[in-house]
């Protein structure tokens, strides 16, 4: 559960004129001067850029002096000249004054009076409290200090030694200390709790919580604590205003490790998975959690920074789009989505002046002109790593012959053999790679899955599936509808998105087929940290011929599918509802393939009563937990289990029994309607809202609110009707009325 916030009553006025001081203090240790103390890989690189972030981050603070000592400064981070510049820290500030002190490397626990101790780069472990500094050392200097705002951040946890498999597996901070230490973590926390009774203005955040480890990860080039504490204060972690103080740079920090730490265990168990299909029994183990914590106690903020005017950074994901077959429609609004929640720079093939015979050039220009090397948004020892990430989308015919090569048949007849493909891809070792082959009745896609693979540290991943002749499109539907559902601030590993797949398509009967190199180099497909799903994208050139084929084939694509919103409702949307809706559609005439829609249906107020309650506790995806828990839940009784689990325990008994009182008085309303009335069910309600919010924008969803609310017995013409009414532009508002009424 994501961690309740703090208020803020401290005002950044002081800051920004120079009239309170901010002081920080960075100590970061790697080697050890005690050989029993093992060395450590990132705790000096940490300190170094967690200093420059905050550099970037306190421009507009003219009145602040930042303190650093690490392997690599000029002044070591020996005991001494640490706790004489804290000495020097404490006794000058002012009441007006903040206090940041950064720590990275071992912490233990003194065994004779069990006491925590930050080791020193001179500390010795048979004598740590004469030459370590110890926790309550440290928080009665700090005690002392006239500074109402101060924040301790510590990245150091001892839990022992877990090793991983895998060159670049990460490590645990402290995993080679000896197993007879104990465990320092909680006598932390009591240390820090009882100094924070004691300040309204004293925050500390650790690294993770009791029994666990606070992990290193040499993709990252960092621990991932700090990682997100450097992502977060170079503006990631900003609020609307642009502020970053310690309450929203921990929610930051909080989110973002929990979620590297599960999609990275996502991404092993598929590639365990594959090692389980070759044979091979020698598997990844799973990283535990990691959870950072955060100590504070009453009213109070820190003010860390403001975001750069220049916080922006350069576009680090690149996207080629080929769709060689004739009918574009679906994998222009796919080109679309990885423009919008996908964050890539999106080239559509074939564009104006473009022709088929500059494919090959086109491949080539684009996989080995995006970036060679990983690139870093610090400089020096701070840097960030930053990979590059392509996709490369291809959707062909394919083509056997009995030599052994194999084609990918394009527009105008261009062939793209598969070597040729391969020596291009393996040429591109520097980045990441997510290769997505759409081949409608191609029946060898695993030979091409296996061909294309290379070893990458940076992590490659392929996806294939080939759709049938009757329903060409239905994998590039499949890939739109899981994206779509997905919540673009949230992101989605390419490891959740195949699994996602594996679902979707075992019940449309297609097979998947991927593979995922052994890598634990993180790929996205959806990076997060973004607000919108779709980007538009220029119109691309279709070629007379294929103009005229698009003809005969103009029905290949669902309506409610084709020119998906960008609205809030299809970012909400869940998988599942996406493949129901899309399997039943006014004035399809394909009567025999009707499928059932909901295990549930419920009365359109009664929808909106119930999706009101759940937001209440989860906020904006209470559309898509409603949709998913309809979809799954065979009796109204389950259902509302279902909902409850996302309500505090005290509240779950209140809302069980507001929701049975609504969905008892739609049984009761549906039995007397009977025939008379037919009704609109939630299905078509969501598909009004995306498509009436395509036609006005996200005002959409008030107005069908207020329709429902004013008459929620009206019938399904009345309501299309009003809607239309609505839509100023009338070509829009005719295509509206057919897209829901089939006229």
């Amino acid at each position: 559960m994501s961690p309740l916030g703090i208020g803020s009553s401290f005002s950044t006025v002081t800051l920004k004129t120079g009239e309170a001081k901010l002081w920080i203090l960075l100590v970061g240790i790697n080697e050890y001067q005690d050989a029993s103390l093992p060395s450590l890989r990132y705790p000096a690189v940490d300190c170094q850029g967690l200093g420059e972030a905050l550099s970037k981050a306190t421009q507009g603070f003219p009145n602040k002096e930042v303190i650093v000592h690490h392997d690599f400064a000029a002044q070591p981070p020996t005991l001494d000249i640490v706790r004489g510049n804290l000495e020097r820290i404490v006794s000058q500030a002012q009441s007006q004054d903040s206090i940041l002190l950064y720590f990275s490397g071992h912490g233990m626990l003194e065994p004779n009076n069990q006491q925590a101790v930050l080791c020193l780069a001179d500390t010795r472990q048979d004598d740590l409290l004469a030459t370590g500094l110890g926790m309550q050392e440290l928080l009665q200097m700090l005690g002392t200090s006239c500074a109402n705002q101060q924040l301790v951040c510590l990245d150091t946890c001892h839990s022992g030694d877990m090793r991983l498999l895998g060159t670049n597996s990460g490590s645990a901070r402290d995993g080679n200390t000896s197993e007879a230490l104990l465990n320092p973590t909680p006598h932390l926390m009591e240390v820090l709790r009882q100094r924070a009774s004691q300040s309204k203005g004293f925050c500390a955040l650790l690294s993770c919580d009791q029994g666990q480890k606070s992990w290193e990860f040499p993709e990252l080039g960092h621990g991932v604590f700090t990682y997100y504490l450097m992502r977060g204060l170079l503006g990631e972690a900003a609020d609307s205003s642009g502020v970053i103080e310690a309450d929203g740079l921990y929610k930051y920090v909080y989110r973002q490790t929990l979620q590297y730490i599960n999609k990275l265990n996502q991404q092993l168990r598929l590639i365990n998975q594959q090692k389980l299909n070759r044979g091979d029994s020698k598997l990844h183990p799973e990283y535990p959690l990691q959870t950072p914590k955060r100590i504070v106690e009453g009213v109070g903020e820190v003010i860390l920074g403001f975001k750069s005017a220049k916080a922006e950074a350069h576009k680090l994901r690149g996207a080629l789009v080929i769709d060689g077959l004739s009918n574009q429609k679906t994998t222009i609004n796919l080109s679309r989505l990885f423009a919008g929640a996908g964050g890539f720079e999106v080239e559509f093939f074939t564009q104006k002046g473009q022709s088929w015979s500059e494919i090959r050039g086109t491949i080539q220009g684009f996989l080995h002109g995006c970036g060679s090397s990983p690139t870093e948004s610090l400089s020096h020892f701070g840097a960030i790593k930053s990979t590059f990430t392509y996709l490369l989308y291809l959707r062909g015919h394919i083509e056997e012959i009995e030599d052994g090569e194999a084609w990918l048949v394009l527009g105008d007849g261009i062939r793209l053999s598969r070597s040729s493909l391969r020596q291009e891809l393996r040429r591109a070792a520097n980045t990441q790679k997510i290769i997505i082959l759409d081949c409608p009745e191609a029946t060898t896609l695993e030979n091409w899955v296996e061909d294309l693979q290379s070893s990458t540290v940076r992590g490659q991943c392929i996806i294939a599936a080939a759709s049938t002749a009757k329903e060409p499109e239905l994998f590039s539907q499949t890939l739109m509808e899981t994206l779509a559902a997905a919540n673009p601030q949230v992101g989605l590993s390419v490891a959740r998105w195949i699994a996602d797949l594996q679902v979707l398509l075992q019940a449309k009967a297609i097979n998947l087929h991927t593979w995922m190199s052994d890598t634990q180099a993180i790929i996205d497909i959806l990076p997060g940290n973004i607000d919108k799903i779709f980007q538009d994208l220029p119109e691309p050139e279709v070629p007379d011929l294929e103009k005229n084929q698009q003809k005969h084939q103009k029905n290949l694509l669902p309506k409610d599918i084709d020119n998906s919103p960008t609205s809030e409702f299809a970012r909400l949307s869940s998988p599942q509802s996406f493949q129901q809706e899309s399997a039943s559609i006014p004035g399809d005439e394909s009567k025999d393939k009707v499928q059932p829609l909901l295990n549930l249906k419920v009365g359109s107020e009664e929808y909106i009563k119930l999706e009101q309650m759940l937001k209440r506790s989860v906020g904006a995806i209470a559309s898509s937990i409603l949709q998913e828990a309809l979809v799954q839940a065979i009796c109204f009784e389950e259902l509302v289990d279902k909902l409850a689990t996302y309500f505090l325990p005290a509240q779950q008994q209140n809302f069980k029994q507001q929701a049975i009182a609504i969905l008892k008085k739609s049984t009761v309303a549906t039995q007397t309607k009977s025939d008379k009335c037919p009704g609109i069910d939630a299905n078509f309600i969501r598909k009004c809202q995306r498509e009436f919010a395509y036609a006005i924008g996200p005002v959409a969803s008030f107005i069908i609110q207020e329709i429902l609310q004013s008459d929620p017995q009206i019938s399904l013409s009345e309501f299309v009707n009003k809607l239309v009414a609505e839509i100023t532009d009338q070509k829009l508002a005719l295509e509206f009325e057919q897209r829901l009424l089939g006229k």
